[in-house]
Parts: C-alpha cells; sequence; structure tokens
C-alpha cells in the first residue's frame, strides 16, 4: 500500500491507501464519532469535499460512511463536531402505556447526559442485554434534563420488550451509553422534511420539538405513519405541531377510514424533493431505503436512522439500499 495525505476537519494526516477514513482517522487519534462500525448505524457519516474515496456503496449526497469507505489518494474529509460518548447510571422512573403494542419508559439519571436531538443511545437494563433506543420527549413536550425518554415497541419474541412493565418495572436499575447515529436536528434555511414509521417517531419528535422551538420560521414537514391506526400514539404531538405552522401528515398502511388519517405508506405521501429541502427518515428500513433513494433522485440532503433488529446481520442495510437502487 502507498501513502498518501488526507485532510480530517482541517487537520492533514498521513494515511494508507486501502485503509478506511475511521481506521486512518483513529490511528491518527481524530475520533470520528461511531458505533457500530459494521455500516449499520450511520454514526460515523462524514461529508468528502474534494478528492475520491471508494465509497463501497455508502454515498449519499456528498457523505460516505467512514468506517466502509477506503482512501484512494488525497481527500479533504469533514464531520460534524458532536457530543462525544459518555456513561451515565440511574433507573427507571416509570412505564406506561402509549397503545396495546407501544410503551413510554421514563428513566432518570444521576446526571445529564448530552445528546442532540435525533441521537440515539445504547440502554442497558440490569440483567438484560443492551439495546439502541433514541431519546425523545413525552407527546405534551415535557422532560427534565436528567430524563430519558424512550417509545419503545413491544416485540413478540423480543427479550427486553416484553419484560418492559413485568421484569423491568419502576425502580430497576439502568446504564446508559452515547450518543451516536447522525440522524440529528441541525440548523438551517432549507425546508425541513421529517418522515417516521411506527416508533421511529421518537427521533422525529425531537427534532421537530427542537426545529420549531430554535427555528419557528423555517419550512416544516412532519409525516408519521404506522401499519395499524391503532399504533398512531403521536396526535397529541402531532397537534402541537400543526399549530405551531408545521405540515403534519398521519398514514396508515392497514385498512382504516379513520378521519384525518392518509390511507398508503409514509413515502406515498412526501413532497416532491429538491436541493433545497433536508429530509430525516427514521424506522423501518425498507421505508429508509426508499426515502433515500427519492431524496438522491430529488438531490435533497438526507440523513437516515434505520431501525434495524437486535441482531440483524452487518449487511441488511446495504442489501435494502441495493434492492431499492434497482
Amino acid at each position: 500500500m502507498s501513502t498518501t495525505t488526507i485532510v480530517v476537519n482541517g487537520r492533514g494526516i498521513r494515511a494508507r491507501t486501502g485503509q478506511t477514513i475511521l481506521e486512518a482517522a483513529l490511528a491518527a487519534r481524530i475520533v470520528i464519532p461511531h458505533d457500530c462500525a459494521t455500516g449499520q448505524c450511520n454514526t460515523c457519516r462524514v461529508r468528502v469535499y474534494d478528492g475520491t474515496v471508494d465509497d463501497r456503496g455508502t454515498q449519499l449526497g456528498d457523505s460516505v460512511l467512514a468506517c466502509r469507505s477506503t482512501i484512494l489518494g488525497e481527500a479533504v474529509i469533514e464531520y460534524d463536531e458532536v457530543p462525544g460518548e459518555e456513561r451515565r447510571v440511574g433507573a427507571v422512573l416509570s412505564i406506561e402505556d402509549l397503545t396495546a403494542d407501544i410503551v413510554q419508559v421514563v428513566m432518570g439519571l444521576e446526571t445529564r447526559l448530552l445528546y442532540l436531538p435525533g441521537q440515539y443511545v445504547k440502554v442497558e437494563f440490569r440483567g438484560f442485554p443492551a439495546r439502541d433506543y433514541s431519546p425523545t420527549l413525552r407527546l405534551d413536550g415535557s422532560a427534565d434534563l436528567t430524563e430519558i425518554v424512550l417509545q419503545i415497541r413491544r416485540e413478540e419474541r423480543g427479550v427486553v420488550s416484553t419484560a418492559l412493565g413485568l421484569g423491568i418495572s419502576a425502580g430497576h436499575p439502568v446504564k446508559v451509553r452515547g450518543p451516536f447515529g447522525s440522524a440529528y436536528h441541525r440548523l438551517g434555511t432549507k425546508r425541513l422534511v421529517l418522515v417516521s414509521t411506527g416508533v421511529g417517531f421518537a427521533p422525529i419528535w425531537a427534532i421537530a420539538r427542537a426545529s420549531r422551538l430554535r427555528e419557528p420560521g423555517r419550512a416544516l414537514t412532519v409525516i408519521a405513519g404506522a401499519r395499524h391506526a391503532h399504533n398512531l400514539y403521536m396526535r397529541p404531538a402531532l397537534d402541537w405541531l400543526s399549530s405551531q405552522g408545521a405540515t403534519v401528515m398521519l398514514t396508515c398502511s392497514g385498512a382504516d377510514d379513520t378521519p384525518g388519517v392518509l390511507a398508503g405508506r409514509p413515502t406515498l405521501h412526501l413532497p416532491r424533493l429538491t436541493p433545497t429541502d433536508t429530509i430525516v427518515a427514521c424506522g423501518a428500513p425498507g421505508m429508509v431505503a426508499s426515502v433515500e433513494l427519492l431524496a438522491a433522485a430529488g438531490g435533497a440532503t438526507c440523513y437516515s436512522d434505520p431501525f434495524l433488529p437486535a441482531r440483524a446481520p452487518a449487511s441488511l442495510r446495504d442489501r435494502l439500499l441495493g434492492f431499492f437502487r434497482r
């Protein structure tokens, strides 16, 4: 392998061709935010401003995944500075059913954990394996600075989710590590389009609330969907967003004739995307891959957080993106 020079956030470093961007940066003690390092989580997405890299199928707009993309020669690379990974301990404060399938879990931490709206954390309930969840707000928009509010879907065979309210109840000790992820709120002037399915609404609600409070004049469209109408738990949050001038849509892909609920998947109701749009998609991997494809076709800037199964193979996201790009 030959050596070359790349510039990462303004700092020139020596690197070997064939190295991944993440490997080269870490070797130079530049810690690009990352989590899985297998191409699933999007945490290490960086922008390539000059030069070329082998993106290995991970390119979205001008960004690539640092953990997969390899260095071909000189390049100029930039990543967003975000809160560093930290660890906190705490306990469950409350568990409340939002629907028959979705539960809200509120945890109290000893000290505040800094994260950006839309990022995710790893939560370990004592005696159970760690899982990735996106901190959010209660549907009325409230959350204490030392609280972590989660919206979790109970999976039929879920080791953790089926224990909520049973083996896991108020007072249960927890450990939290993070934050991770690149699908977070960024200030801007472009129209912001937020799309979710199921509990993918958790990070979308956090981003939407932050946008309305920090940039009330920014055009905002929020589309939230579910397979079954009884899981459209996000109505109170959408009502508030609508009262604040946002364009909101509820969708249901199953049979439903509820007034105000649009038939079909969220992607059927996306506005036409252009280079003047920023879009964030969170939820089912198939939906996320479809949104990424539509964003790429319209030249929109896209950030995503596919909610993958706990033991999904590392190549699942790549297979999904390959399918939707055919």
